[in-house]
């Protein structure tokens, strides 16, 4: 540190040697660094895992190998894991997951394995597979019950048009009816066909002036409702 003033000056009287002197001994080192600002200075070192890796996740145990954790790249589990980056242990030295425990084994049992959940504990392992990014599980769940029915229908009602709007109107007419009859639920039969004929008011055509071209063998049926 370098210390100007404007009143200093050159001179060789001893008294000023004495000041200078003085000056040099009020002069402190400045103190070792701190760990905490060593750490924001220097980027931490890849964490190093064993071989045999003990996990707390969500306050309960397991163990496995670390080769299992990074079974497939692209999870989260593998970059966990990677060394890169840094994952806190507790007081047992078990490597810490913030997340419920309860159906971690069986992402475990299918990174060992491929081994796949019952059937009442699919839709849970889904959840657990989204949060770790686990896609050839993602995959797997998805062709079984209850997940297989619901994806056919989802995609079914994705070429329904105006499938939602649709929807409000059965549920007012289910509960009217409902009311009507006193009861605690009601059953609607609903009719769905396949509309050949452009469905915009725009595109559609007066049907007086439809005229279909049909040989005698054929049986087709044209509907309209």
């Amino acid at each position: 540190m370098v210390v100007v003033t404007g009143q200093s000056k050159v001179s060789g009287d001893p008294d000023d040697a004495m000041s200078s002197s003085d000056a040099e001994d009020d002069f402190q080192e400045p103190a070792t660094p701190t760990a905490t600002q060593a750490g924001q200075a220097l980027p931490l070192l890849p964490q190093q895992f064993p071989e045999v890796v003990p996990l707390n996740v969500g306050g309960m145990y397991f163990t496995t190998r670390l080769s299992t954790l990074r079974r497939y790249e692209d999870t989260m589990l593998a970059a966990m894991f990677s060394g890169r980056h840094y994952i806190p242990t507790d007081g047992e030295g078990r490597y810490f997951i913030d997340r419920d425990g309860t159906y971690f084994g069986d992402i475990l049992n299918f990174l060992r394995s491929g081994d796949l959940p019952s059937r009442e504990r699919v839709r849970a392992v889904y959840k657990e597979a989204q949060y770790y990014s686990i896609g050839p599980l993602l995959d797997n769940l998805e062709d079984i019950q209850p997940l297989k029915g619901e994806k056919v229908r989802q995609a079914f009602l994705g070429l329904m048009p105006y499938y939602k709007d649709h929807l409000e109107r059965i549920i007012e007419i289910a509960k009217l009816r409902a009311m009507q009859r006193k009861a605690r639920f009601a059953k609607l039969k609903v009719c769905v066909f396949k509309e050949e004929m452009p469905i915009t008011p725009y595109e559609c055509p007066h049907f007086n002036s439809l005229r279909f071209e049909r040989s005698e063998s054929e049986t087709k049926l044209f509907e309209h409702h």
